[in-house]
């Protein structure tokens, strides 16, 4: 533990603290001022400060995302602070955390160019495992000039069609012994989070109007509440991706949504068709250790 440090479970009080040094973490800002209530009301997450004096000079949380997966994220420490081990005396606590929920296996996101980062879990023992591509694009309304295609958005050739949990069995196997299942090591994206897929997964997405079948491919795609289509796992081959996709982005349309988020495993051709398609795209690391 470094010198008059304390880490210990995030109160509601310690808000202020942390939004005023993470408010400009990236160029764009940081997400924890809206998400820090919501993770100290879950009952699957941990929020750990560390705290100098009772004030916060660091953050880390952890989600179980299943019975045996423990996921990783919000991990800031105040510019003054940086440098002395307190992201890890902070990440020791919630590993114990997620060890004591049932975790097994732990894994974390890292966004291509975080160097810093990188170093840092690559030092504690963590295994990249994955490298996945976020795909983005506005839609509809909220696209001010189609990309690809000439200009002009082509419709797919395919449409997707709500799928039946009796259809989860064939979409698993195929997606697990081809190159996607590989490629991404048996994951799918959860909003920024990534778990093992299973074939109850699908079954569950089925009943929940959320598991698409698009021609001889599958999608796993639900709209937010924020108008935003959120695909989190597909599968398909090469010559039919393209088609795949247009679906996706006729789905969104069809939903209302505004945007499309897409998660694909960096693999050349998923990346090339989502880029024809105007879709803008962003590396990402899965790193991983056992609890």
């Amino acid at each position: 533990m470094s010198d008059g440090v304390i880490v210990r479970p995030a109160l509601p009080s310690d808000r202020e603290a942390i939004v005023a040094f993470t408010h400009d973490t990236f160029e764009w800002g940081d997400y924890i001022a809206d998400v820090f209530d919501e993770w100290l009301a879950r009952d699957d997450t941990q929020v750990m400060v560390a705290v100098v004096d009772d004030v916060p000079i660091a953050t880390g949380s952890a989600r179980m995302l299943s019975p045996t997966e423990a996921w990783f994220h919000g991990a800031r420490v105040h510019p003054d602070y940086r440098g002395r081990g307190i992201a890890a005396d902070v990440s020791k606590d919630l590993r114990a955390w997620a060890r004591d929920q049932g975790a097994v296996v732990g894994r974390l996101l890292i966004e291509e160019g975080n160097t810093p980062s990188i170093r840092h879990v690559e030092k504690t023992g963590r295994r990249r495992v994955a490298t996945m591509v976020r795909c983005s694009k506005p839609v509809g309304d909220a696209s001010p000039s189609p990309s690809g295609n000439g200009g002009r958005r082509v419709p797919s050739k395919l449409r997707a069609r709500p799928a039946s949990s009796t259809e989860a069995q064939a979409a698993f196997a195929s997606w697990s012994v081809g190159e996607l299942g590989r490629a991404s090591r048996g994951l799918f994206g959860i909003g920024w989070a990534f778990r093992r897929l299973t074939i109850g997964d699908l079954a569950a997405a089925a009943r929940g109007s959320a598991f698409w079948e698009i021609g001889a491919g599958w999608a796993l795609a639900s709209p937010t509440q924020e108008a935003r289509l959120e695909v989190g796992w597909i599968e398909t081959r090469s010559e039919d991706a393209d088609d795949l996709l247009r679906s996706l982005i006729d789905l969104a349309i069809g939903s209302g949504s505004e945007s499309i988020i897409l998660w694909v495993p960096e693999i050349e051709w998923t990346v090339r068709a989502a880029r024809r398609l105007g879709f803008e795209t962003a590396k990402m690391h899965v790193y991983a250790s056992a609890l």
